[in-house]
């Protein structure tokens, strides 16, 4: 069976007897032929079910339309951040071209993640969106970037060496939310637990909890900070038990909150009624659990909508200048596992 032909301009300037000249004007937009022509060619155009072919668009323009993503959806908030920075950007008429980091090769991470990220260059990318530890692997090969001026934007992180807009949740937001909560309902003593040390979000959310601790009279605050591969449970009871006037457990992440209510049952500890718990994430398991969890929502879709729109218009030449810094704002979602404080 023959397979049909594509339809071009060719072939619609031949069925209207005009030249391609003209029909290449008028589906682009331009001014200049009749209004009767261009109804003409608009109205055959759709009826012969006509795509413009984008890899000719982005040989004349320079521009693919399409924006590399390096962000992992590791969990449902960063799952919500990659739905948002698709949504835009098919809304653009831009292809988003997602690539990440898996455990099912065997290169070092550095490599396999140089290799995601050549990946995208090689194909001519317009922008490209990078989640925290691409971004530092990017920073250790800047000059080889540099010189092909594609615009970066950076989620929950910064990187100095990097000439990058960011786009993060409101950290001091969070803190204000996570220890108002606790604080509104008699808590003092508090137990800060961060998220991996060195990356930008759980750096600035612990700093931000710590600081706003410390604006209440009275109050206490300890904080640990567990290794990525270290048994995060057992460092949450070991403190725990070392610190039995603690009443509340402030943590970067729904992941560590889990932990903390686990590691607080192994030593008998009930939550609420000896230990409120709260997380950061509102993640889909946060309600399932037993009891169901405190969170804080980051609007993990509205962080990938926006970020989307920004490395838009970087690479459309609307936004300019110096790097620009964005957050959005969060909301509590209390639940079951925080209550008033033991006596």
């Amino acid at each position: 069976m023959l397979k049909p032909k594509r339809v071009n301009q060719l072939s619609i300037a031949k069925a209207l007897k005009v030249s391609r000249a003209t029909v290449s004007l008028v589906l682009r937009g331009g001014t200049g032929a009749s209004e009767e022509t261009t109804q003409k060619v608009l109205n055959l155009a759709r009826k012969m079910g006509y795509r413009p072919n984008a890899l000719v668009h982005s040989i004349r323009s320079g521009k693919s339309r399409t924006i590399g993503v390096l962000v992992l959806p590791h969990d449902s908030h960063w799952q919500a951040v990659c739905y948002g920075i698709h949504d835009r950007l098919t809304e653009a008429e831009h292809l988003p071209l997602f690539l990440w980091d898996t455990e099912h090769h065997t290169q070092s991470p550095e490599a396999y993640a140089m290799t995601q990220i050549n990946r995208l260059l090689d194909r001519w990318v317009d922008g490209v969106i990078l989640w925290p530890q691409f971004s530092t692997y990017y920073a250790k090969h800047l000059c080889e970037f540099q010189s092909r001026n594609i615009p970066l934007l950076i989620i929950d992180h910064r990187v100095k060496q990097l000439e990058a807009d960011t786009i993060n949740s409101d950290e001091n937001m969070i803190a204000d939310l996570q220890v108002s909560h606790l604080q509104s309902l008699g808590h003092r003593h508090f137990l800060n637990i961060q998220g991996p040390v060195n990356l930008g979000w759980a750096d600035m959310r612990s700093q931000s909890v710590i600081d706003r601790v410390k604006s209440i009279s009275g109050s206490s605050i300890t904080t640990l900070r567990p290794e990525f591969h270290a048994d995060v449970e057992s460092a949450i009871a070991e403190t725990l038990k070392q610190n039995p006037h603690l009443t509340a457990v402030v943590c970067g992440s729904d992941h560590l909150a889990r932990m903390a209510c686990n590691a607080a049952g192994a030593l008998g500890v009930t939550v609420p009624g000896n230990l409120s718990v709260i997380g950061v994430g509102d993640l889909n398991f946060a309600r399932a659990m037993t009891p169901p969890l405190t969170s804080i929502n980051q609007n993990g879709y509205e962080i990938g909508r926006k970020a989307a729109q920004l490395i838009l218009e970087r690479s459309a030449g609307i936004l300019a200048g110096a790097p620009r810094q964005y957050s959005v704002p969060a909301q509590l979602v209390a639940r079951s596992t925080t209550a008033k404080a033991r006596n």
